[in-house]
């Protein structure tokens, strides 16, 4: 299963009007807590006196449970945050947070309601949202020769390897991010170019197999 996902590179607000009530979806890219909080801050200026300010940000990889947040602001249990989460990881999109402002227009929803009405308040944010694909990528390790350098960075280039950190010393070693489907056809053409000498580690220190 792949783990790419896409990341917003703007910000965007759309409207939806449910029985009255306003829901406004404001999405902006977000990759750590302060920048969450300080969106909704942002959002609560720009939309005063609202009945809530409901939450959902995805700060990293949506396929990671540990940098998922979401909040009803008072809004019955699992009607808001949840669903609009949902439709992020659903998308998927990560390093995102997204608040939906409601002002109630006098008519109650229902608990299926509210969960459909933010839900679809967030997905017709989404539809007109510029993002860019994040490309999942793992980390190796690798030394080698100063002598191999030239013909290890061609190889390098050509596979769109991210080098992460060098340490040069009485060799080169550096720490990469790959994407894994390429790391056998990789190491292949280094075993060619440096006559096996070079091999991948993967970041626990197993060679490929």
């Amino acid at each position: 299963m792949t783990r790419d996902y896409y990341r917003p590179v703007t910000s965007l607000e759309s409207e939806l009007e449910v029985k009255n009530s306003r829901f406004i979806a404001c999405l902006a890219p977000a990759s750590n807590d302060q920048q969450v909080s300080d969106f909704l801050k942002k959002v609560q200026l720009r939309w005063p006196k609202a009945n809530h300010y409901c939450t959902a940000s995805i700060v990293g990889s949506p396929y990671d449970d540990r940098v998922l947040t979401c909040s009803d602001d008072g809004e019955p249990s699992g009607t808001a945050g949840r669903p609009m989460l949902m439709v992020l990881q659903n998308r998927p999109i990560g390093e995102i947070t997204a608040v939906v402002v409601r002002y109630f227009g006098g008519v109650k929803l229902g608990t299926g309601g509210l969960q459909r009405a933010y839900s679809q308040a967030v997905s017709d944010a989404l539809e007109n949202l510029q993002t860019e694909l994040r490309v999942y990528r793992e980390t190796f390790w690798v030394r080698y020769p100063y002598a191999d350098q030239g013909a290890i960075e061609a190889l390098w280039s050509k596979f769109g390897v991210k080098v992460i950190t060098s340490d040069f010393g009485a060799e080169v070693e550096q720490r990469l991010a790959l994407i894994p489907a390429q790391a056998l056809d990789l190491q292949s053409k280094l075993d060619a170019a440096t006559q096996g000498r070079v091999k991948l580690l993967e970041e626990h220190g197993a060679r490929l197999k």
